[in-house]
């Protein structure tokens, strides 16, 4: 027997038992009694139990019936959901998203933003990576990456988020210790936090002076390949870090860090979502792409 046929049949027991009595579901379902008693004889046959005593004065069921009803009613509702859903695709998304971030970012913001796009479509399962070096979406089989390198590949398509730049900053503490430097040479004598990628220490850090691009080439004091780290020793007084504005905005603002070399600092980075480009893309694509749109802009 299909699956389809076992279907059929939960939903004809349902009619039987809604109308109480084979009779009156012999005239609901427009058909004759013999071929109902028929029917569910075939079923409590295949069965192996007996689901409705017809030798009691009025309609009632076994023990077996009010199990097998019970399940069938949660079923048949289970059976009427997906249908629903399915024919209203926006309330249902299913499949699996594998998203790639930025250490830092993912944990502050984007962690409890993917949280809330499973409230709403609970059938997808999301798969959330966190690293601070470099991925390749295509061999890590990912959908999409928050990241402030823009592909150069034409199998890619980069969405702005955020428009922001890197700061050189350091606790009030640290600069109070070992003074302010009034310009990128100075920091050669200073203790400069630094950020590791794909087993590369960034320590030639950029800057612009009189209209010229300059590189200074700075004693990486501590390094580290997780910019959350970084931060922490920004906070803790252990030296000065360059960090992207969306990650210390609130410190920032509340003068546990302070910004140095400001104008000297050219590092615009701006945050981008990347993904691989499909000349059909999915409907899971589509709504986190604009989920997260709705969520920069709030």
């Amino acid at each position: 027997m299909s699956a389809y046929d076992k279907v059929s049949d939960l939903e004809f027991f349902l009619k039987i038992v809604e109308a109480g009595s084979l009779t009156r579901a012999a005239i609901l379902m427009e058909s004759s009694l013999p071929s109902m008693s028929r029917r569910l004889s075939q079923l409590e046959l295949r069965l192996g139990v007996k689901l409705i005593d017809r030798n009691a004065r009025r309609f009632k069921l076994t023990e077996k019936g009010e199990f097998f009803l019970e399940n069938t009613q949660q079923i048949v509702s289970l059976i009427d959901k997906m249908e629903k859903n399915l024919q209203g695709e926006q309330e249902f998304l299913t499949g699996r998203l594998r998203i790639a971030c930025l250490n830092q970012f993912g944990k502050q913001y984007l962690a409890g933003w993917i949280a809330e796009f499973n409230q709403l479509y609970p059938h997808l399962k999301i798969e959330l990576l966190l690293s601070d070096s470099k991925v390749d979406l295509i061999e890590q089989e990912l959908d999409f990456s928050f990241q402030i390198e823009v592909p150069l590949e034409l199998d890619y398509c980069a969405v702005p988020l955020i428009e922001g730049k890197k700061i050189y900053c350091a606790s009030p503490e640290y600069l109070e210790k070992f003074g302010i430097p009034l310009n990128p040479y100075a920091l050669r004598d200073h203790r400069c936090l630094c950020l590791i990628r794909n087993r590369h220490t960034f320590n030639d850090w950029p800057f612009i002076d009189n209209g010229k691009n300059l590189n200074i080439k700075v004693p990486p004091y501590l390094s580290s390949d997780s910019s959350e780290i970084v931060h922490n020793w920004v906070l803790n007084g252990l030296g000065i870090a360059y960090k992207l504005n969306w990650d210390i905005e609130k410190d920032l603002a509340s003068g546990v860090i302070i910004e140095c070399l400001e104008a000297f600092n050219p590092l615009h980075k701006n945050l981008y979502l990347v993904y691989v480009t499909n000349n059909h893309p999915q409907l899971k694509h589509t709504y986190f792409i604009e989920f997260i749109k709705n969520k920069i802009k709030k």
